[in-house]
């Protein structure tokens, strides 16, 4: 059941980024249009939820949760914003590079000892983002680049859901991702709202639609499996991305592409530690589940 889940989460994230280069390459609208729309409906529904269930709005304690959900939302918009200028298939392989840097800024601010190994796996994700991008002194993708910026917030909004987590609600946490999300993202999209006709709406609500699935089946996924596993599961969400790029976007999928998704995966095994999982398998020993579900940073 789990993998199932972890799958269609993978399934649904790699939808959301295809709809919003839709929206990119067939309206006049930004591709940012749609994190709006997704955390303002969020931020809608959860403010109803947590009104009936009599949840209170006020966090316990309010810095983390506030930092945790300025840098998620930021991954999401950069994230988002990256599909106007490169494809869906660089933009989640990029952004997917993220659990290099929870470690490698973990030591900062959890105190978690740094582990000299995760300086590698930085080096291979570097040479498989080189390879991806093939950047050249003549021309870098814009796009790239902003991708790569979503994965270090990405990777920092997970060490601030760790410090969020010690004291406030999953609810709660999400409540103020949604709506800090909606007064930052708003302002990026307010001269798109003239483009919003009903053709083009149902493809930025399709796209609001899968992210939110993707991050339900996420949160339902991880109570089935343990970390190192749904991390390598989310991780399909590079080939699924590949695929629906080549087949509906005529975007290239070719050797170059195929060895920067190999050495990105290799350094995300690395990163989840699941080599290890695997080796204790093997040897009889079962696999240390994780202590909790965590949301992705993927909003």
């Amino acid at each position: 059941m789990g993998v199932f889940l972890m799958l269609l989460s993978s399934l649904f994230f790699t939808l959301s980024t295809f709809f919003g280069k839709l929206v990119a390459n067939t309206t006049e609208m930004d591709a940012i249009i749609t994190s709006f729309v997704r955390y303002f409906l969020g931020m809608l529904g959860l403010a109803v939820y947590m009104r009936l269930k009599g949840i209170s709005f006020r966090p316990v304690k309010a810095g983390p949760v506030i930092i945790r959900s300025l840098l998620n939302a930021s991954a999401l918009i950069l994230l988002t914003g990256s599909l106007n200028f490169t494809t869906i298939t660089n933009a989640n392989m990029i952004h997917l590079t993220y659990p290099v840097f929870v470690f490698l800024f973990a030591r900062f601010i959890t105190g978690e000892k740094l582990r000299p190994i995760a300086f590698f796996y930085l080096f291979l994700i570097l040479v498989g983002t080189y390879v991806v991008s093939e950047p050249n002194l003549d021309h870098i993708n814009v796009g790239d680049l902003i991708s790569f910026a979503s994965a270090i917030f990405a990777g920092l909004a997970i060490l601030y859901l760790t410090e969020a987590r010690r004291t406030d609600s999953t609810i709660t946490i999400l409540f103020y991702l949604m709506f800090i999300g909606t007064l930052i993202s708003f302002p990026l999209i307010v001269k798109d709202l003239k483009y919003i006709a009903f053709d083009s709406s149902g493809i930025v609500l399709l796209a609001a639609g899968a992210g939110f699935l993707g991050q339900l089946f996420t949160t339902e996924g991880f109570k089935y499996v343990d970390s190192p596993t749904g991390s390598i599961l989310s991780s399909s969400r590079m080939i699924m991305a590949a695929i629906l790029g080549y087949l509906f976007l005529s975007e290239p999928l070719n050797l170059r592409i195929i060895l920067g998704i190999t050495l990105i995966l290799a350094a995300l095994v690395g990163v989840s530690g699941y080599g290890g999982v695997l080796r204790e398998k093997f040897m009889g020993k079962e696999p240390e589940k994780a202590a909790r579900a965590e949301e992705t940073p993927n909003g």
